[in-house]
């Protein structure tokens, strides 16, 4: 491989990193030094994927979920694809979905790989994807697990035996997958692509796995509209992936009326000319800087806006908007949220206009804690890179980047429900009346 590209791909991440990444005042890392550290460190890289994973440890060093390395297809094709899949459950993996090869071992929980224990095999993945504590989302922990195994002859222990295994030469088309059967009785009035369902003669449950589908706005109104007497609503939105805010907004909009917000943001912005002024200021003494604005030249605000410049850290901050002044909500009585460390990007983006805005129930667990309009950028290399490029706060100033979103109700499923395919978190939502006591 030329060193000059993957010079140039390392300067890339730095560079763009620089100019739009929102989060440079609440972390510890010297990005300059780094740069320069690594600089060393791709040029001897012995291999290939030795290389790519420095790159995914060098932007993992920003610790955010919208900002990571996406590997060359090639690279992952050659590497391989893991048999199975993982989902995180009271802070234990267990195995979601399998082969049919080895279907015995659905609902296990995973104990090691290789005889190293997980949980040590999990600080390894960590280097090079975001994670909150012990948690990482799925599409992170699955892309680069493969680099860390072996291509052939990996043996996987969990609590219901053991398994050897090879990597896969493309991804599994289909896997045996957990299900979890309704908890009640229900009745379908799905009108398109949507799963929606009434319970209870009187209670609609929504299940919303991303926010993709431009339609699902006029779904869910055509059935808000056939409804005429709901005692509440459930949006389930404990496996959305994201998407389009903008698709979530137009749902957001039939429960919530007028303009309304969600979080407080900051993006970073700079003018050449600023910049330039800024780099000045960078070299005045504390004395002159005294005598500056003393004198009425400058002030100590112009002088706090320059030092930032200076460091990546100036942002403009505004507060999103959503709806229009004259919308009227379809629905007004009360709303329960489901959510769980699943829940991520854009849905996050949707759990923050109805936790903002005091208008539904959060219950399940902590969202992902990620989310931000990422920069996308294809490297010489093959790989690609996204940068975050957006802060958020809720609109109440409460952090959630890198640690969710908290529910009003902590429920998550327990390991022996996962195991029998019990949704006990449904099951709880269906019958408590309490839940369906906030109107709008």
């Amino acid at each position: 491989m030329d060193f000059s590209k993957r010079v140039a791909d390392l300067s890339k991440i730095w560079k763009q990193a620089s100019f739009v990444f929102p989060y440079f005042d609440k972390i510890s890392v010297d990005w300059d030094k780094e740069y320069l550290e690594y600089i060393k460190k791709v040029t001897d890289a012995k291999t290939e994927t030795e290389f790519h994973l420095l790159l995914a440890e060098f932007i993992n060093l920003l610790g955010d979920g919208h900002t990571d390395y996406l590997f060359p297809k090639e690279l992952s094709e050659k590497t391989g694809f893991l048999p199975f899949s993982l989902k995180y459950i009271g802070g234990i993996y267990y195995i979601d979905s399998i082969i049919d090869e080895f279907e015995e071992h659905l609902f296990a929980k995973i104990i090691s790989i290789n005889g190293v224990p997980f949980s040590e095999l999990l600080q390894k993945a960590f280097r090079y994807i975001y994670h909150v504590k012990d948690f990482s989302p799925d599409y992170a922990l699955h892309k680069i697990l493969p680099f860390l195994l072996n291509s052939e002859g990996n043996v996987a222990k969990t609590t219901k035996g053991c398994f050897s295994f090879d990597l896969l030469s493309s991804k599994p088309e289909s896997l045996k997958k957990s299900r979890f059967a309704s908890p009640e009785k229900y009745t379908d009035i799905s009108n398109g692509k949507l799963d929606i369902r009434i319970y209870k003669s009187d209670i609609l449950y929504i299940k919303l796995d991303d926010f993709l589908y431009n339609g699902a706005a006029e779904e869910i109104r055509i059935a808000l509209s056939e409804q005429k007497s709901l005692s509440g609503v459930i949006l389930d939105l404990r496996e959305n992936i994201g998407g389009m805010t903008t698709f979530g907004a137009k749902i957001a909009e039939l429960f919530i009326s007028g303009v309304f917000h969600a979080c407080n943001k900051k993006t970073r912005t700079m003018t050449g000319v600023a910049l330039a002024s800024a780099s000045q200021i960078g070299r005045w003494s504390k004395e002159t800087i005294e005598k500056e604005i003393a004198s009425g030249l400058t002030t100590a605000e112009e002088i706090d806006e320059s030092m930032r410049l200076l460091s990546n850290t100036f942002c403009n901050e505004y507060t999103d908007s959503y709806g229009t002044e004259d919308n009227a909500a379809l629905y007004s009585g009360p709303i329960i949220l489901l959510t769980s460390r699943y829940t991520v990007s854009a849905a996050e983006d949707f759990v923050a206009m109805f936790k903002s805005n005091n208008r539904a129930t959060i219950t399940g667990t902590e969202t992902s804690g990620t989310t931000g309009t990422p920069l996308l950028q294809s490297l010489l290399c093959g790989g690609r890179i996204r940068i975050c490029s957006v802060g958020y706060k809720l609109l109440d100033e409460t952090e959630f980047i890198g640690c969710g979103i908290k529910p009003d109700i902590y429920k998550e499923i327990s390991p022996e429900d996962f195991e029998k395919g019990f949704d006990s978190v449904l099951n709880y939502c269906l019958n408590e009346n309490h839940l369906y006591q906030k109107t709008l």
